[in-house]
This record gives C-alpha cells, structure tokens and sequence, in this order.
C-alpha cells in the first residue's frame, strides 16, 4: 500500500520542499475551460485572448443572425425574392455535358466522399502526423454538423423545390442543404488547420472555389433553393468557428486532462490509499 502524495493533483498546496506549481499547473482542471478563464488565481490570460475572442464572438454571431433571419421567412412561409429567379436562370443553363459534370461534381460535397476525406484526414494527422488535435477538430466538425444538419431539417420541414424537375432525386427535407453545410464544414477545418502553415492561401483559395461550386450544383440539380444553400454555410462557419475558437483556448491556457487514476481524487479532494 503508498499513498499518493497531494502535491500530484493540480490545484494544491506543495509540500515542504517541493517545487512551485508553474503558472498554468496551478489551474483547476477540473472547472474545466470556463473555469480556467474565469478563475484563474490572477493569472493574466495568455496574449491575444481577447481580441479574438472578440473576433470569434462576430464570426459567431453573423452566420447566426443570418441563419435566424432566413429561417424566420421560411417559417413564416414568406418567398424569399432571390429564390425562383436563380433556379429559374441555372435552369436556363441546361445541357447534356453540363449536367454530367455537374452530377458528377455534386458528389464531392456528397454524405460518401466528405465524410471518407475527413476521416482519412484525420487517421493521417492522428497516427502519422501525431497531430490529435487537428484531427479531433475534422471529426467533432464534421459530425457535428452532420447532427445539426438532421435536427434542423426535421424542425422546418421544408419541402424541395417544386416548380421544375428534380435531375437527382432526394427524400430528405431542404431546409439547410446538407451538401452546403458538409462542404462548408470540411473547408471551413480546412482553412484553420492551413492557416498557419505555407499552405495558408492556397486552402483558402481551393475552398473559395470548392463551397461555391457544391452550393450551385445543388441548385442546378433543382434540389434545393439558394436560401437553403445561404442557411447551410451559415450554421457550419458558425458551428466549425466555435470549435475551432474552444479547441485553440484550450491549447492557449494549456488545461491539462487528468489521468483516470487521479479522477477520485479530483473529485473528492482526498488522498488515495493503495
């Protein structure tokens, strides 16, 4: 039998002789990332903290409002101006080849090929790369909106678009494009994961081309109105930013994940006997 001695678990007062905790070991990890911001023992915030969160509170809150907005007419049952003339126009666009290569384009931002690039993304940054993070950041992302996708089809109900025929046929509701928002989504973690490499523009400048295109295929295909388009890319730069913004806290303020063997002691603030 040992006993653990209490200077192991964050938080504690050190024994006689034994080192001061450092700046960020002497956060409460159990109180989690609020916690460490809120109650930090006058410890100042690591730098920048402020500011972004200042300029993730904007990037969060601007694709909410505007999601809100456009959910609110489809409610309300109001037609959105700008919906009919852009299909109405796509479809004037019509051909054989064009339509071909844009079947085929459609399936990039698909529920098969999003999800199998995200995944083997996240295996290569994981165990090749042992980068848990960016590869935790792609899977949390991209179920996560897959979730939000289904939960809000089913609360607006929004029937697809009726007054031409659909080229593909789907079964699920329209309201947000599932199509839109997984395209978002995967080049909205994209960009992050880029943003401080080399690759930083070149992401930014492939996913500008990427989204656009996943969002107008649909629309030619007949299967979704622009609204439902504008309401998908909303909710995943919201959903892929507030992920984003909570991962990169928790890497700033460096809270650490307490072994499972500590947890009882987390808990209840006692020693272990063995």
């Amino acid at each position: 039998m040992r006993t653990r001695s209490p200077g192991r678990v964050l938080g504690r007062a050190p024994t006689p002789g034994q080192a001061l905790p450092s700046a960020r070991a002497a956060l409460h990890p159990q109180e989690g990332v609020l916690g460490s911001v809120i109650d930090r023992g006058g410890l100042p915030l690591p730098g920048r903290t402020w500011p972004i969160f200042g300029i993730a509170f904007v990037g969060f809150a601007t694709p909410v409002i505007g999601f809100v907005e456009l959910a609110e007419r489809v409610t309300d049952g109001a037609k959105l101006p700008f919906d009919r003339p852009v299909m109405l126009w796509l479809r004037r666009r019509h051909s054989s080849g064009t339509t071909r290569f844009v079947r085929a384009v459609t399936e990039l931002g698909g529920v098969t090929a999003v999800p199998v690039f995200a995944l083997a993304a996240a295996g290569y940054l994981a165990y090749v790369r042992g980068s848990r993070r960016p590869a935790a950041l792609l899977t949390v992302s991209l179920v996560g909106s897959t979730i939000i996708n289904s939960v809000l089809k089913v609360m607006y109900r929004r029937a697809r678009p009726t007054f031409f025929a659909h080229i593909v046929q789907e079964k699920s509701y329209s309201f947000p494009s599932g199509h839109a928002m997984a395209s978002a989504a995967l080049a909205g973690c994209a960009c992050v994961l880029a943003w401080p490499t080399r690759w930083r523009y070149p992401v930014i400048a492939a996913s500008s081309v990427y989204v656009p295109t996943i969002g107008l295929s649909r629309m030619y295909l007949g299967v979704h109105f622009p609204s439902d388009i504008l309401a998908g890319w909303c909710v995943s730069l919201a959903w892929v930013g507030e992920v984003a913004t909570i991962m990169w806290l928790v890497d700033r303020l460096d809270i650490p994940i307490p072994e499972v063997a500590d947890l009882p002691e987390l808990l209840t603030g006692g020693t272990t006997t063995r």
